[in-house]
């Protein structure tokens, strides 16, 4: 802990860190975080004597400063909020949810977004149990890991707007290992017939099965909006 307080010792002219009583509660965290030790947060804000805002900003600035990021896997975060169970939805949402902000970012002409931090794999969490119909403890969240409550709302929110699309590209690649494998197969065969077979695979899932014929504009149309998405 006398290492980390040394070297963030003048390095900084973030107000909240000229009170030494807040680099050295900041250095006992991160301390505490690396040897994965147990931790009084209620008491260590006490001690910090700054509002809970203002000692996560200079949190952040100690912990860029240092080099000492917390990388926390959303496995991690599941076993410690008791909610393994929506990991995997989680991470799906997670990962979506990234790509597409980023992607936004990009067609801006904006620098990509850093969104592996606790805050937005929690709120992916909450968006998993949300979507699914279960509880999980917010407040845990917030308390445990310094989060906000309205952030963490608002983020999941968001998440969850894009819950039909997540659902359509699963979907949609789901399809497209169909209709791989399939095609595969047929491949071995030597089938000349093999896109005919391949589309009347793909019919199958159409959402709508009212079709005539597989070569209906509406099937082609969507049969190429299935394989976008799946490649995406």
């Amino acid at each position: 802990c006398s290492q980390l307080v040394s070297a963030c010792a003048g390095r900084t002219h973030h107000p909240a860190l000229q009170h030494p009583q807040v680099k050295v509660c900041i250095c006992v965290e991160l301390a505490a975080r690396q040897h994965k030790l147990p931790l009084e947060k209620s008491f260590l804000m006490k001690l910090a004597g700054i509002p809970m805002k203002q000692y996560k900003t200079a949190f952040s600035v100690v912990e860029s400063l240092l080099k000492v990021k917390n990388i926390v896997t959303m496995e991690q975060l599941g076993v410690q909020f008791s909610c393994s169970s929506h990991v995997t939805r989680a991470t799906r949402i997670h990962s979506f949810y990234s790509n597409k902000i980023n992607k936004r970012q990009r067609e801006m002409g904006h620098e990509p977004l850093d969104l592996d931090g606790p805050l937005y794999k929690c709120a992916a969490l909450v968006a998993a149990a949300k979507m699914t119909r279960s509880k999980t403890n917010v407040r845990d969240f917030c308390t445990t890991l310094s989060l906000s409550n309205v952030q963490l709302d608002t983020i999941s929110k968001d998440m969850l707007s894009f819950k039909d699309e997540m659902k359509e590209q699963q979907v949609a690649q789901t399809f497209a290992q169909k209709i791989e494998a399939r095609s595969q197969q047929l491949n071995q065969n030597s089938n000349k017939n093999s896109t005919k077979e391949e589309d009347k695979l793909l019919w199958r899932f159409y959402p709508t099965g009212a079709l005539q014929s597989v070569y209906h504009e509406d099937f082609l149309e969507w049969k190429k909006k299935m394989i976008s998405l799946a490649s995406t």
